[in-house]
């Protein structure tokens, strides 16, 4: 990689939403990131299950991460539509959202996000997201 973007990205995993989440950084290559989370009890729905919300916002950051990484110097990216399918629910005592790049266009990408329930070396699908997004300049 041309710059040091996981250390970026463990950065900006730090702060606000992800921060309170507990989100934090696995896996990092161009291309293809994989987050973690463990499920905190005030991010439950009423049945005990992490929240719709929380798997949504791992699947996403995970997705901007993986298509952070193919962007040259210069360029970071926003989500502009998501689509998550919630197969099963979210538990056990890690999560995983697993990010690739299907498509990584200089203006849109396209990245398909998997969570995982773990516990004990076990492994549930939980959820996939179809992640599309825009590189736009920072500076």
């Amino acid at each position: 990689m041309k710059r040091d973007l996981r250390e970026i990205f463990e950065r900006i995993t730090g702060t606000g939403f992800t921060k309170a989440s507990g989100f934090k950084v696995r896996d990092f290559e161009e291309g293809k990131v994989t987050l973690e989370a463990a499920p905190k009890e005030e991010l439950t729905q009423f049945m005990g299950y992490v929240h719709a919300g929380v798997v949504t916002g791992l699947a996403d950051h995970a997705a901007g991460a993986a298509y952070a990484s193919t962007l040259p110097e210069g360029k970071a990216c926003l989500t502009i539509e998501l689509k998550i399918n919630l197969m099963k629910p979210a538990e056990g005592d890690m999560l995983a959202a697993e990010a690739r790049v299907i498509s990584a266009g200089g203006t849109i990408g396209v990245v398909q996000s998997d969570v995982y329930g773990e516990t004990d070396g076990k492994r549930v699908h939980c959820a996939t997201a179809l992640v599309t997004l825009r590189a736009i300049a920072i500076g």
